[in-house]
């Protein structure tokens, strides 16, 4: 019963007796709609194409700054209807306690969802180009990689595995050069781990087949070269550079010795002709061997085969004894293929089929140059495809190439950096974690996806700390209000108090009272808020707000409600709100009857 008559009493302090029209904030908000319906119709002239749900601007360089400017427009409106159905219920300044009390919560849940929205896009964008976990050998070659990646395959909560390795290197194109993380992959096995096969769409536009299956060389690399054949002579068609006419047809020999029409030729003099037919053919006539020259060619000269003396070297890689015609579309074809980011392409220019070289640090002593120094090692590559993750940095700095060419070009033979492995539920990835370490033991580092990327989510992580205090400030603010309103009830009640303690209240009472009614203001401006912030949030996550991709690398805001982060925000808002009637309900419980009742 004691209870009941504090709630009464509290609500009595509240509510507006009788119920009050604000025609101020029903006139801001009629100015407000007008605004809106004026910006819609110069929308509407100024769109050419009726397409209201596009996110990019149409028609005119101004479209999205009016659509921006009805929104805010209809915003500001829609809250002012807000502050007059409060206010024809409530009192003044009840009114404003519970209207700063319910922006700060809205606010908070707004903000929140949005940050929310960013760490779920990252972090889907980070394990979409990585896998989940990642295993690797704490010392020594990781050769045994086969025999590790069939006992993590039975591990519960594993779905998938493959094994890979990564160098830091230069990547050069059209004389352009830049340092990338180049990545080795098992094609078979890695679109099981990471999204790569969903990133590989073309940003160009063009079909170039699957890029994952183009990692691989085109061409074999003792392909024969591709003849092309003549085009057939149209004889309909006009001859636009005719022969003269006094050519021989063809098939007649053509006599360039001056010699007249039917004379014998000459007797041929090789004596005459120092260089006539070559060594070989000299000594065949004059029935000797040519001297051997002076400086004679090394017998391992020319991929250990000799050189007959007067016979050109063919260094070409097609036969033996015989000139190369492959073209270079034919031995760029025979280069094994890398996968490039869009951002990288916009680098370096390195486009789809064009040749690159990758350059490792590494060097290979046995291997010096003119000076002695190591040469580095060094491989041409085809670019096999284009990849867009989403992601700056990847686009930027990653390549792929396939395992077995990245073993080759750094000479690792069978061995590996790791293995990746993706499971059923990223969240639990701290205990299928512990279940490989368990199963692999102390010689093998098992690494969760929060580890490997910790310094980037203990950051978002903070950051969001950061903003629900500075957030919170907007609720403490608000609280400040009710200490002000609960202060004139205080003042102008004070002959109630007075009488209420008169008939029996104690202060304990009087304390309640308060308490109820900060309670009250923080429960409905909470509440309030919240649902505004909720209703906020589904409309961006629905309609989007679009932003720069260019500059954000995303087109809209991502939002994501988190029902933790919700209850926080219920919870804070009613703490505030509870605690800043602690000061106003300890000085209406000091006021003394005789004192109240002078008034």
């Amino acid at each position: 019963m004691k209870s009941r008559f504090q709630t009464f009493v509290a609500l009595r302090y509240l509510m507006a007796h009788p119920m009050h029209v604000s025609w101020l904030a029903l006139g801001v908000a009629a100015v407000c709609f007008a605004t809106a319906a004026v910006l819609m119709g110069v929308h509407d002239l100024l769109l050419v194409e009726p397409d209201r749900h596009s996110m990019v601007p149409n028609g005119s360089p101004y479209w999205a700054d009016v659509v921006t400017a009805r929104k805010l427009a209809t915003g500001v409106g829609l809250f002012w209807i807000y502050v007059f159905l409060i206010r024809v219920a409530f009192t003044f300044y009840s009114t404003v306690s519970i209207v700063g009390v319910s922006i700060g919560a809205a606010a908070l849940v707004l903000v929140l969802s949005i940050m929310n929205g960013f760490e779920s896009d990252l972090r889907q964008k980070i394990l979409g180009s990585n896998a989940h976990l990642q295993i690797g050998k704490e010392d020594g070659e990781f050769i045994e990689w086969e025999e590790i990646r069939a006992r993590v395959d039975r591990v519960p909560g594993v779905v998938a595995s493959t094994p890979f390795a990564t160098s830091e290197v230069v990547i050069a194109a059209n004389s352009n050069y830049f340092n990338v993380i180049v990545k080795g992959i098992d094609v078979a096995t890695a679109v099981k781990v990471t999204d790569l096969e969903r990133n590989l769409k073309d940003p160009e536009g063009i079909d170039y087949g699957s890029a994952l299956d183009r990692l691989a060389p085109l061409l074999p690399d003792d392909a024969e070269p591709a003849v092309t054949p003549p085009l057939p002579v149209d004889p309909t068609q006009p001859v636009v550079d005719p022969a003269p006419p006094d050519l021989p047809a063809g098939g007649e020999p053509l006599d360039f010795s001056g010699a007249a029409a039917g004379d014998e030729p000459a007797p041929l003099d090789p004596a005459a002709d120092p260089d006539f037919g070559g060594p070989d053919a000299r000594a065949v006539l004059f029935d000797k061997a040519e001297p051997a020259p002076d400086d004679p060619a090394p017998p391992d000269f020319a991929d250990g085969e000799p050189v007959a003396p007067g016979v050109p070297t063919d260094f070409s890689r097609p036969r033996t004894g015989a000139r190369s015609t492959r073209s270079s579309g034919q031995r760029i074809a025979t280069l094994p293929g890398v996968l490039v980011g869009k951002e990288l392409v916009k680098q370096i220019h390195c486009y789809t089929d064009q040749e690159v070289r990758l350059v490792s640090p590494l060097a290979d002593p046995m291997n010096p140059d003119a000076t002695g120094t190591p040469i580095p090692y060094n491989r041409d590559y085809r670019v096999a495809g284009q990849f867009f993750t989403g992601m700056y940095e990847y686009d930027l700095k990653l390549v792929y190439v396939s395992l077995e060419s990245l073993q080759q070009f750094l000479r690792m033979g069978d061995a590996v950096d790791g293995i990746e492995v993706r499971i059923h539920h990223p969240d639990a990835v701290d205990t299928v974690v512990a279940r490989i370490q368990r199963e692999l033991g102390p010689s093998y580092r098992v690494q969760g996806w929060r580890e490997l990327n910790r310094n980037l989510f203990s950051a978002l992580k903070l950051e969001k700390i950061a903003m629900f205090m500075v957030l919170a400030i907007i609720i403490l603010v608000a609280s400040f209000s009710i200490v002000g309103n609960l202060i004139m009830v205080v003042v102008e009640k004070g002959r109630e108090i007075a009488l209420i303690k008169t008939l029996g209240s104690s202060d304990t009472g009087i304390i309640g009272v308060f308490m109820i009614q900060g309670f009250l203001i923080g429960v409905i401006g909470t509440s309030l808020g919240v649902v505004a912030g909720l209703i906020g949030a589904w409309r961006l996550a629905v309609d989007g707000f679009p932003i720069n991709p260019d500059v954000y690398y995303i087109d809209r805001l991502p939002v994501e409600i988190d029902l933790f982060t919700v209850v926080l925000v219920y919870g804070a808002g009613l703490v505030i709100s509870i605690a800043a009637t602690i000061y106003p309900a300890v000085v209406a419980a000091q006021l003394r009857p005789a004192a109240g009742l002078k008034q």
